[in-house]
């Protein structure tokens, strides 16, 4: 479902874009593949993976049998599996991608921080949520978790505004204030070169 937040158009003040490509997760039924596509948008944008397309990409994903985020993707890409969560967290994203790039864990910096990155023409995976609304928590057998999870690439700024590419609502810009209320909640970024 497409979200009515966001601005496509280029925002009225001076702005920093890297034009990182966009991969639609919907348009190959990976309803939770946000993570992939995201991941191989980056590596595409730094001329790496590409003998990848986002199918075969998904292919290379670590599965983790019992669902467990934190060790390897928790549950399937294309559809939902009751108990699991459909994600994969930032240690072992960090451990995949390595076999296609180099990724650099920015975890717990500040917006300021990752525009500054971003000037360096390094894209960066940023763990949000499903149209910025708030997330929610549920107990899984490896503990409680925050549910509503979203991967997205932060590719451009402004004084005012982010730039993603996100593998559910295509390329937009967003408020920054918009951006920082749901990025802070973990604050979980990789940048890829």
């Amino acid at each position: 479902m497409k979200s009515n937040w966001k601005q496509t158009k280029v925002p009225d003040e001076t702005y920093v874009l890297l034009g990182v490509e966009n991969i639609d997760q919907n348009a190959f039924g990976a309803i939770n593949g946000c993570e992939a596509a995201s991941l191989l948008e980056g590596l595409h944008f730094v001329d790496k993976a590409k003998e990848f397309d986002y199918p075969s990409f998904l292919k290379t994903m670590p599965i983790d049998p019992d669902g467990n985020p934190n060790q390897a993707f928790g549950g399937s890409a294309f559809f939902d599996t009751p108990g699991k969560l459909e994600a994969i967290f930032i240690k072992p994203l960090i451990e995949w991608g390595s076999h296609f790039g180099h990724l650099s864990n920015l975890s717990g910096l500040k917006l300021a921080a990752l525009s500054d990155i971003i000037r360096t023409g390094k894209p960066i995976l940023v763990y949000v949520s499903i149209g910025f609304r708030p997330f929610s928590k549920e107990k899984f057998s490896f503990g409680e978790e925050l549910t509503n999870n979203h991967a997205v690439i932060l590719d451009g700024f402004s004084e005012h505004f982010v730039h993603l590419s996100d593998p559910i609502d295509g390329r937009y810009w967003l408020k920054k204030n918009k951006f920082e209320e749901i990025y802070k909640v973990r604050k979980w970024a990789v940048a890829i070169s």
